[in-house]
């Protein structure tokens, strides 16, 4: 049997190491959104037809999601468009707060006087919630 080089060995690894890299980097960076920053503009965006549901994931576990709509009502595009949603408990009490994007580079932008729909699903909801859609607050609109 003939004996391998191992240059190509080595070679081969580093490779794979680079790809690896690269693919992790790609995964993690969020790159800025595209317009500028103008949380004011958020006075003309309303979420309507709020909802959650819930369905069964293959996973064996369960998934809620917070689907509604997007109403531009302004005369400028939006571009991104970020809120923190609240859970709150049967009291109306919050349980808990969290960030997400609804609209981001990767979907169309929402053109001025449209509306565009949206889901996101949560893997696991605060023990205590209320089964009612989280309350959405704009933090962060990107308008052009």
């Amino acid at each position: 049997m003939p004996r391998r080089d191992p240059r190509y060995f080595l070679i081969g690894m580093l490779a794979t190491m680079a790809i690896v890299a690269v693919a992790w980097y790609a995964s993690i960076h969020t790159p800025a959104p595209s317009g500028h920053l103008d949380n004011a503009y958020a006075a003309h965006v309303s979420i309507t037809g709020a909802k959650v549901s819930a369905a069964q994931s293959m996973m064996a576990g369960g998934v809620v999601y917070y689907d509604g709509v997007i109403v531009n009502h302004g005369n400028r595009t939006i571009t991104s468009y970020t809120v923190a949603l609240t859970f709150n408990d049967v009291n109306g009490h919050p349980l808990e707060r969290v960030q997400r994007s609804l609209l981001n580079d990767r979907l169309n932008p929402i053109a001025p006087y449209s509306r565009r729909s949206f889901e996101i699903g949560f893997d696991s909801v605060p023990s205590g919630w209320n089964q009612a859609p989280p309350t959405a607050q704009s933090t962060a609109i990107y308008v052009r």
